[in-house]
């Protein structure tokens, strides 16, 4: 009698969880902070190059992006041996990037690197 009872809180209990973690939207458990990275690196030669680079953990949850973590964002935004117009690193928890903006060879162009790269 005691091991039905036992069992029969044990389900219920079981249950309720269940509930509480569905009525919630998503579970903590389907949820993951992967590193993302994105990078667009143009060579030249030795003294001649652009990169822009961003690097961050993002959160994904039932295997859809949910927002950045802002506060693991990095990035960079450099260049040589070419006329840099304008070069910036933006942190937003939807969106994360990298630029430079350069001439060469009476161009324009700009490296951009964004994150989420993988889950956006």
């Amino acid at each position: 009698m005691g091991r039905g009872i036992l069992f029969g809180v044990l389900l219920v209990g079981g249950l309720l969880i269940g509930l509480v973690n569905a009525a919630s939207g998503v579970s903590t458990q389907s949820c993951w902070t992967p590193w993302n990275h994105n990078s667009d690196v143009r060579q030249w030669g030795q003294n001649e190059w652009v990169w822009a680079g961003i690097h961050g953990q993002v959160l994904v949850c039932d295997g859809k992006f949910q927002r950045i973590l802002t506060d693991t964002v990095y990035g960079t935004s450099t260049a040589k041996g070419v006329t840099v117009i304008g070069r910036g690193i933006r942190k937003g928890s939807d969106i994360s990037y990298a630029y430079v903006t350069y001439t060469r060879d009476g161009k324009i162009i700009t490296a951009f690197a964004d994150i989420p790269h993988y889950f956006g």
